[in-house]
């Protein structure tokens, strides 16, 4: 993969890792990394033995939303200019959604206005204790409608409402309970939980994780008939396919799995190599 201006792309088997790296303008989001985020997740997504994806940032500061000197280059904004930034971004958040595998988010310090969208587009979300968020774009006398549809479903309405018209920022806590942050550990425990996370992902069965994750993003826009006609059609798919076999005569015969015998040496490699972190490609 070739490299990138505004992130870092490191890989180790079947774990892949995604740093947003502008930690001198907070990780904001601009024209180069919306572009390049939706690259790089695209380009990802393209390999067969991927398992899954962190995604995390350099700095002190997880997202700040997007960079207001890009926002303000021109003065006034032509409504066409400001309508292909939000295409752009759309792009960008619809490309980490639609990941096939699992993307796990690290977050540390802020995430702000468009970082929160980009949460809502990930599958797993570990944040520190002392993490904060806000909704922040009333504030600048922005509306926050290009990340509300990755919020909506992973919030509700009664988050949008509460903390999209105050502007106010709130916690880890308070992230958790609207289903925004589902791990919350303390700063030092970070790295750990997010490595425990991963470790768990590539024992799993590859195949039948990305099933099962298009089969979670589809049925919520389902009538109740078809999502149980949908049911029944990807059992019995996975249930006559050849990772099913393997699992079942693994279980039978008590020895691991072979995807599982894989991702044991992985975890072995990494836990031995020289920094112990991801290489970089």
């Amino acid at each position: 993969m070739r490299r990138f201006a505004t992130l870092m792309v490191e890989s180790q088997g079947t774990m892949a890792r995604i740093t947003l790296n502008r930690p001198q303008q907070r990780n904001a989001f601009d024209s180069v990394m919306v572009a390049e985020l939706g690259q790089a997740f695209e380009t990802l997504e393209q390999e067969p033995t991927l398992k899954g994806i962190v995604l995390a940032a350099a700095g002190s500061v997880f997202c700040a939303g997007a960079d207001i000197r890009w926002m303000q280059a021109e003065s006034p904004v032509s409504e066409a200019r400001a309508r292909n930034d939000a295409q752009q971004l759309t792009g960008m958040l619809r490309a980490v959604d639609e990941c096939p595998c699992p993307v796990i988010a690290r977050v540390q310090g802020a995430a702000f206005g468009g970082g929160l969208g980009l949460l809502a587009a990930c599958d797993i979300v570990v944040a520190s204790e002392d993490a904060t968020f806000a909704l922040s774009e009333t504030t600048l006398g922005l509306v926050p409608a290009v990340i509300t549809p990755f919020l909506l479903r992973r919030t509700g309405e009664s988050f949008l409402r509460r903390y999209g018209l105050s502007g106010e920022t709130f916690d880890a806590t308070t992230a958790r309970r609207f289903l925004l942050v589902h791990d919350m550990v303390p700063p030092h425990a970070l790295d750990d939980r997010v490595a425990e996370l991963s470790n768990a992902i590539m024992k799993l069965a590859p195949r039948a994780v990305r099933d099962s994750k298009v089969l979670f993003r589809r049925m919520p826009t389902l009538t109740d008939h078809d999502c149980r006609s949908l049911g029944v059609d990807v059992n019995a798919s996975a249930r006559s396919g050849p990772e099913a076999a393997e699992g079942l005569s693994a279980f039978l015969n008590k020895r691991l799995p072979s995807w599982a015998q894989t991702s044991g040496r992985q975890t072995e490699e990494a836990s031995t190599s020289e920094h112990g972190s991801l290489r970089n490609t």
